[in-house]
């Protein structure tokens, strides 16, 4: 049966995915583009817990009725980002970028008018339906056994962060799959931590997960800033620049943050495999 814990976590997510949506279709807030993905990101993880308890449950299927206005919303979220960036830096040292803060600028508005598209087939009942197909799969399930496989999924996620671990030389698309396999593990042990086990084990656990992925996001965005910045410069081959050297110092500056953010990640990699192992006394703690 579907344990109440269940019920009050995904009514919460499906609260906040809507205040947020509301936000960011009618003002295309940055917090709520921001936080819209981040719920969608939770309740894409809740479903895939829920396949993991029952397999005739399909996550994706559920998760596609909302995963288009999560992908819409990602454009708009980079432009709030790369934006930023600019700011940041037009501040700190007094650079002139106002063709690309201006670029960036109209992508913001193409991106607005493709979310807006995109949302005019979002359906709010979809996720009453989804509470609906999830209740169906834990019908026949008994509690003990919902809480013993939120726990296997748990160490089922910490088992892939150690094999990615266990490599000797990551690769880019590596640093991208522990960014979202750390992320996804985090929202999992969110669930544990609200409905069954809250001790200094999980919590501990949470903040190094925490603590490796936001500098992968960070390098990620640096990342996406250097290829967005290179596609106006090259756009803008035949027109001069206003200060060009801005954009030689902007991108330096870029990839040394970008470089900085996975040195930041590597050293925390590093002390990983403890927090681990101590997960793995998760029942015998308790």
């Amino acid at each position: 049966m579907l344990p109440e814990c269940f019920a009050d976590y995904y009514q919460t997510r499906t609260k906040q995915i809507m205040e947020n949506y509301n936000l960011a279709i009618n003002f295309f807030d940055e917090d709520g583009v921001h936080d819209l993905r981040v719920e969608i990101k939770r309740l894409r993880a809740f479903f895939n817990l829920i396949g993991s308890i029952n397999p005739k449950f399909n996550p994706c299927k559920r998760i596609k009725s909302i995963r288009f206005v999560f992908k819409a919303a990602g454009q708009i979220r980079d432009m709030h980002v790369l934006q930023g960036l600019v700011r940041d830096w037009m501040n700190k040292d007094d650079l002139e970028l106002s063709e690309y803060y201006n670029y960036l600028k109209a992508k913001e508005l193409d991106a607005r008018s493709t979310f807006a598209d995109s949302c005019s087939d979002f359906n709010e009942m979809v996720l009453t339906t989804n509470l609906d197909k999830i209740k169906k799969a834990l019908a026949s399930v008994s509690l003990d056994y919902i809480e013993f496989k939120t726990e296997q999924r748990l160490n089922s996620l910490l088992d892939e962060l150690i094999f990615l671990k266990e490599k000797n030389d990551l690769a880019e698309e590596d640093y991208h799959k522990i960014r979202i396999l750390a992320k996804e593990t985090r929202y999992t042990l969110e669930v544990l931590q609200q409905c069954y086990v809250e001790n200094d084990v999980l919590t501990n656990l949470n903040s190094t997960l925490r603590n490796l992925h936001r500098p992968l996001g960070l390098w990620h965005d640096n990342m996406v800033a250097l290829q967005c910045v290179q596609a106006m410069l090259d756009e803008h081959i035949e027109q001069p620049l206003y200060h060009k050297r801005s954009y030689t110092v902007f991108m330096k500056f870029l990839e040394q943050d970008k470089n900085s953010y996975l040195q930041t990640f590597k050293d925390r990699w590093q002390s990983f495999l403890p927090d681990y192992k101590l997960n793995r006394q998760l029942r015998e703690d308790r």
